[in-house]
């Protein structure tokens, strides 16, 4: 008899960020698997499908898992659907873990970011070393006004903070949990230690490799995709690149994400007072186009100030032959260690220590970055594949 397994996702691929994109590639990596018949439930109604998945679009489920959790909802109106299935997959819908649980289904929860142990999702890495669930929750109010700088949202993390406790409680009733690198499940079970015999640490699939040809420009360009974000460490960009321009160094930075005005004006006066066009802002890109700037960017800068688990951004740019230039951070960490741009991390929210990194890779020549960067790909791809996924997922359904 095939296992049938339940995916429930609020959202899903092209929706969504790293997580989604990891998502869809985990279920292409299922729907290979026998005797397994896969149906994924989600709130998107145009999601790019896996052939020989079964897709349910629902748009409540995007409201049910922005709110305060209402898991007598969720019984009703999906207890049917659950029952049919065996396994009980969730991607960020906590809601539906004591539900499933009580109707007796082995549940895989698979966590992307640290939204179990902190409101805003994220641990900064000035909590890392002794990170706890109150400081965690205190810290999110902090971080809530920096990033949207604004009161309402800083008073809306209250429910977040207060929703914390239940989706942490219902994490631990999982028959698995999935943790995306070792540091994101150290991180996890040193806040709560009784999660660690359920945890188990599976990479995601790296990012396909796209068509594309490098042609790195004899200017370096440098690719930024985090937005105005605090936690992506943007504040600390600005600093580094009006400090890089006022030395009278040569390079270019293209942004990708979304920037407010405030933040455009002040890239203006950099543009204005240095020269034009050395930031070229591009905004909010469909994907695709995303990856096609890493046809002619040198590195990608990723400034973050908090533990990521595996950031995709940094994946794509390694599969697509670009130098990654990141915080020394999270999962990054074990994946570039080892490798030949492992001088190329610098320190979380120092300026001085990316300038110095920044400085090594403006040395080198086009044809340089292209020997660099295929490999670094190479090493981390093989890194990535000593385990094989498909051999782990099933591990994960079959016992």
């Amino acid at each position: 008899m095939p296992k049938k397994l339940l995916v429930v996702t609020p959202v899903y691929w092209p929706e969504g960020g790293g997580g989604m994109l990891a998502t869809h590639l985990i279920i292409e990596s299922l729907s290979k698997l026998k005797n397994v018949e896969i149906t994924v439930l989600t709130s998107t109604s145009d999601p790019i499908k896996v052939k020989g998945v079964r897709y349910i679009a629902d748009p409540l489920l995007r409201k049910i898992e922005k709110s305060f959790p209402l898991t007598t909802l969720v019984e009703k109106r999906y207890k049917k659907l659950i029952q049919e299935h065996d396994i009980v997959y969730l991607a960020y819908a906590f809601t539906f873990i004591p539900v499933a649980k009580r109707l007796k289904k082995k549940v895989i929860v698979h966590l992307h970011d640290y939204k179990i142990i902190s409101p805003s999702s994220v641990i900064p890495y000035t909590c890392s070393v002794d990170p706890s669930l109150i400081k965690l929750i205190k810290e999110s109010f902090r971080i809530k006004h920096l990033e949207c700088k604004s009161v309402k949202s800083t008073i809306l993390n209250l429910g977040d903070s207060l929703r914390t406790f239940p989706l942490l409680q219902w994490v631990q009733m999982a028959s698995t949990v999935i943790a995306t690198s070792k540091r994101h499940a150290e991180l996890i079970t040193r806040v709560v230690p009784s999660i660690k015999d359920k945890l188990r640490v599976i990479y995601n699939p790296p990012p396909p490799i796209p068509n594309i040809e490098k042609k790195p420009n004899q200017i370096p360009i440098f690719l930024y995709v985090g937005g105005d974000s605090y936690i992506k460490g943007f504040p600390i960009l600005l600093e580094a690149i009006v400090k890089f321009l006022k030395e009278g160094r040569k390079a270019k930075f293209i942004f990708a994400g979304k920037y407010s005005r405030k933040s455009l004006a002040y890239v203006s006066t950099i543009n204005r007072l240095y020269g034009s066009g050395i930031i070229q802002v591009v905004g909010r890109l469909p994907h695709d186009e995303l990856m096609r700037l890493h046809k002619i960017a040198w590195a990608l800068i990723f400034p973050s100030i908090c533990e990521e688990p595996l950031p995709y951004a940094v994946l794509e740019a390694i599969v697509s032959n670009t130098i990654p230039l990141p915080s020394r951070i999270g999962g990054v960490i074990e994946i570039l260690n080892g490798t030949r741009v492992e001088e190329y991390m610098f320190k979380p929210g120092d300026v001085d220590d990316m300038l110095e990194r920044v400085y090594l890779l403006q040395e080198l020549s086009p044809k340089n970055v292209i020997e660099i960067g295929e490999e670094v790909r190479e090493s981390v791809l093989k890194k990535l594949m000593r385990v094989n996924l498909s051999e782990a997922w099933r591990s994960v359904i079959y016992t």
